[in-house]
């Protein structure tokens, strides 16, 4: 089709641009590494420092995963997709780079600077605010509550970045069978359709608010009207 074929012509422009502007020295895979490391060792040390946490210390990852699956589906729905004066910089990254490098026909991860437009600095945003929300919940509560609460944001995180990493990798028979990651996969492709990046499909692990909030989408683009022959 006619649009189709613009938007993958637009992306691979853009990809060569912005892959020409990456300094030689930056690899993808290890920008990946080192946020899987990093984010790895915090929860190694969160888990280090421990001291015979209770049963209902514990329990304080349910709460705290279902906060950190709104804050996902909210700040890529409210922050990431939508401009606004305090976060323009985030939202310019996202959509004017990660969304144009990656469409829902350009979701190939080969390029060496691929990491850069995929993943998201572990130091920045949600490690630090998860830093600040142990030190409040160690002092509201207990030292063992806020380590559990930033070692369930930290394995968070992680699972975050690998999801969406395993749904930019194309061509994988195996990836699409497997139970949760196959759909996951799905949705996040049908995210980065033009028509629907702004509306559909924000959370990027446990489609939950996305299903709680009316904007999951399963439907392929070939079932609905495309937009053949607009520029």
């Amino acid at each position: 089709m006619k649009y189709d074929d613009e938007i993958r012509a637009r992306s691979y422009r853009f990809r060569d641009e912005y892959v020409a502007a990456t300094p030689a020295w930056y690899r993808g895979e290890l920008h990946l590494a080192f946020t899987l490391l990093f984010t790895g060792g915090v929860i190694a040390w969160c888990a280090m420092k421990l001291q015979a946490p209770t049963l209902a210390q514990w329990l304080a990852i349910v709460p705290i995963f279902l906060l950190g699956n709104w804050a996902e589906w909210a700040a890529h729905r409210y922050i990431l997709h939508r401009p606004t004066r305090l976060f323009s910089a985030i939202y310019k990254r996202h959509c004017a780079v990660h969304h144009r490098f990656f469409t829902h026909l350009t979701l190939s991860t080969k390029a060496r600077s691929t990491g850069a437009p995929c993943c998201f600095h572990p130091l920045r945003g949600s490690l630090r605010a998860g830093a600040v929300r142990r030190a409040v919940i160690g002092v509201a509560f207990s030292k063992n509550a806020g380590y559990i609460a930033l070692m369930t944001m930290a394995a968070y995180y992680l699972m975050y970045e690998g999801l969406h990493t395993l749904s930019h990798i194309t061509d994988s028979p195996l990836l699409d069978r497997m139970p949760f990651v196959g759909t996951v996969r799905r949705l996040h492709v049908t995210h980065h359709d033009p028509e629907l990046m702004a509306t559909q499909n924000f959370n990027l692990t446990f489609p939950i608010c996305d299903t709680l909030f009316g904007t999951r989408s399963d439907v392929p683009r070939e079932v609905r009207s495309p937009m053949q022959g607009q520029g």
